[in-house]
């Protein structure tokens, strides 16, 4: 700890920044890894698929994405102070407690797992499966401007229904904070106790 101009500044030591460079390390060759596999998961799936199918999947990489942004936003907004409040009034066990205290410490990782991990790869996919969607719908007319019209139709929808739908599951997430977390604590001890 420093004092600069009556400011505590907290240095940070060898030891930390080589931990946070492997964690960027680390989550970057994640984000690669899953986007290469849902990519040709997609790919393959949607190439065999009819428009009922492609539109399925989209709703579902959909979803993913904004599930995944609202539950990294809730973890990241909810404060610690919260938590320790309900365990004194005795709503909360001791495992669910710890749990949430450890997402809550852990909320810059964990934010970057579901929002920059999950929830752009999820957008990613939605523009494969829109493309995908939109050669299905025009499969039998070959008429360039058709599909640049068709394209930039689909595009728009998914993207104003993805905005639409973010925003109300980040006013949701920010309000329900300590909901989500403890939620989330819960259904995390079920598979990682």
């Amino acid at each position: 700890m420093k004092i600069i101009n009556n400011i505590k500044v907290k240095l940070l030591s060898k030891k930390e920044k080589k931990r946070k460079f492997f964690w960027i390390i680390k989550i970057s060759l994640l984000a690669f890894s899953l986007s290469i596999l849902l990519s040709f998961f997609s790919q393959i799936v949607l190439k065999k698929s009819n428009a009922i199918l492609a539109v399925v999947l989209l709703c579902i990489f959909m979803i993913f994405n904004i599930f995944s942004d609202m539950i990294g936003l809730a973890i990241t907004s909810c404060q610690i102070d919260e938590v320790r409040k309900e365990r004194e009034n005795n709503r909360l066990k001791e495992s669910i407690y710890k749990k949430c205290l450890h997402l809550i410490k852990n909320s810059d990782k964990v934010s970057s797992i579901l929002c920059d991990v999950v929830g752009d790869i999820c957008g990613i996919l939605c523009g494969v499966s829109a493309t995908i969607l939109t050669n299905i719908i025009i499969s039998n007319n070959s008429i360039f401007s058709l599909y640049l019209f068709v394209g930039a139709i689909v595009s728009s929808i998914i993207a104003g229904l993805t905005v639409c739908f973010k925003a109300i599951a980040k006013n949701f997430a920010v309000k329900n904070s300590l909901k989500i977390v403890i939620k989330i604590s819960k259904i995390s001890l079920i598979f990682f106790k």
